[in-house]
């Protein structure tokens, strides 16, 4: 029973492993061959933010988990990302929406910046709006994707469960070999 129980739990770890391998891998590819575009898996786009313009509530550091909205759906008080430049990406909080000739647009302003964003948000800038933020995961992310980190935490591990497994699979007795 333990050794089936053991079995499993290495199973679904050895996934867990592999989708996070795979989703990083992921991320770090598309950011590197299309820097004007945000990465995203069904709307959904990890981002590390790089400066203290939303302290206390988001850091330097901190990863933010964007999800694809519909300009409609933004209100006062959401904290959406916006594209600002061809490879600027902002995340703060929506302090007014205004509506000009049938179009909406969002006024922003980081938390920890004394006056508004100079700029209007227009909906073919807005990447989303927050859905999570992780403290100091960023940091990881950042430190994985860049080489030394693949290295140490994605190739040595997964050649090392390789060369395991290879090894007990040689190792291992033939089913012919028992029954004679």
């Amino acid at each position: 029973m333990i050794k089936s129980l053991s079995k499993v739990i290495s199973i679904i770890f050895l996934v867990i492993i592999f989708f996070v391998i795979a989703f990083l891998l992921y991320f770090t590819f598309q950011s590197k061959k299309h820097p004007e575009k945000v990465p995203t898996i069904f709307g959904i786009s990890p981002l590390t933010v790089l400066t203290n313009s939303m302290h206390p509530y988001i850091k330097a550091g901190d990863m933010v988990i964007i999800n694809k909205v519909n300009p409609a759906d933004v209100k006062v008080n959401d904290v959406i990302t916006f594209q600002e430049t061809a490879t600027k990406f902002i995340t703060h909080r929506v302090i007014a929406v205004q509506q000009d000739q049938g179009k909406v647009g969002f006024v922003t302003k980081g938390d920890n910046n004394n006056v508004q964003d100079s700029k209007i948000v227009t909906p073919d800038h807005l990447v989303g709006s927050l859905v999570l933020k992780i403290p100091k995961a960023g940091y990881f992310a950042k430190f994985v994707s860049g080489p030394i980190g693949f290295i140490l935490l994605i190739l040595i591990p997964a050649t090392g469960y390789i060369c395991l497994e290879v090894y007990e699979r040689l190792s291992r007795p033939k089913r012919n070999e028992r029954l004679s």
